[in-house]
């Protein structure tokens, strides 16, 4: 604190003023500590949350990492059984298509070869075959932003069997 030179007589005024000069230091005082101390409270929330952010990305990147390996996984079984499917006679493929959900259907027709599966599709109950082109044609729509277009119903012809 700053006093007068002690050789002058301090008025009553000026020892006021003083007081609460020092009082009013005093409580700035206080302010810094208590403005330091969250300060440095902020500082450890905020390294804290940086290291959530850390774990988060790790985390991320463990899924993404699993995810992908799972895809190829699935991806590499999906392909055993288009390889199976491309295999059997078409005759026997008709047979279990025809009777297949569509989302399956759909997955594995897109991936067989088109000459196989024109020859599977050749061979299928004509409502299934119709659905199934139908949905190809939707999906290949919506991929290319193209209005669907509406198809004509394929009708099966019964072939005359021969005599023995």
């Amino acid at each position: 604190m700053v006093y007068p030179e002690q050789t002058q007589p301090v008025s009553a005024s000026e020892r006021a003023i003083l007081e609460r000069l020092q009082s009013r230091r005093q409580e700035l005082e206080a302010r810094a500590r208590e403005i330091d101390i969250r300060e440095n409270l902020l500082k450890a929330a905020e390294k804290r949350v940086e290291s959530r952010v850390e774990e988060m990305k790790a985390v991320e990147s463990r899924i993404t990492t699993a995810t992908g390996q799972k895809a190829e996984t699935d991806a590499a079984r999906f392909k055993g059984i288009i390889t199976m499917y491309e295999g059997m006679k078409p005759k026997d493929a008709a047979k279990v298509f025809d009777r297949l959900e569509m989302s399956v259907l759909f997955e594995i027709a897109s991936q067989i070869a088109p000459r196989k599966m024109s020859d599977i599709l050749g061979l299928m109950a004509p409502e299934a075959a119709e659905r199934l082109t139908i949905e190809m044609a939707r999906r290949a729509g919506s991929d290319k932003s193209a209005a669907v277009v509406e198809l004509p119903k394929i009708e099966g012809k019964v072939m005359p069997q021969k005599s023995n």
